[in-house]
């Protein structure tokens, strides 16, 4: 069950993986009340190209993402795993300076 402002409907939200061509590479289907930032990890632990000869391919090499992505968890999660993002930065998620004196300021 998913929520549509103050209306309940039923759906589902597909979370995709696509290379440069637009060819599906991973698919994570949820309930339609999840948050698209939370399903970004699991659409790329889902993600695996067998190979003939070796070790498969578990991670991409680039990511280019929406900037609803730009959290400090996803950034995270790809410098650990050595992948490069392109993701623009959401100045809502970023803090903002506060007005006023600074604390550090000192008293006379």
């Amino acid at each position: 069950m998913g929520y549509d402002g103050h209306k309940k409907i039923k759906g589902i939200k597909i979370s995709v993986l696509v290379d440069l061509q637009g060819l599906p590479l991973s698919i994570i289907i949820v309930p339609a009340n999840k948050n698209d930032s939370t399903l970004y990890i699991p659409t790329l632990k889902n993600f695996n190209i067998k190979r003939p000869v070796g070790r498969p391919v578990n991670r991409p090499s680039k990511v280019t993402a929406d900037a609803m992505y730009d959290t400090a968890k996803i950034r995270k999660y790809n410098r650990r795993r050595g992948i490069k993002s392109n993701i623009p930065v959401n100045k809502r998620n970023r803090k903002k300076k506060k007005r006023g004196r600074p604390i550090s300021a000192t008293r006379s």
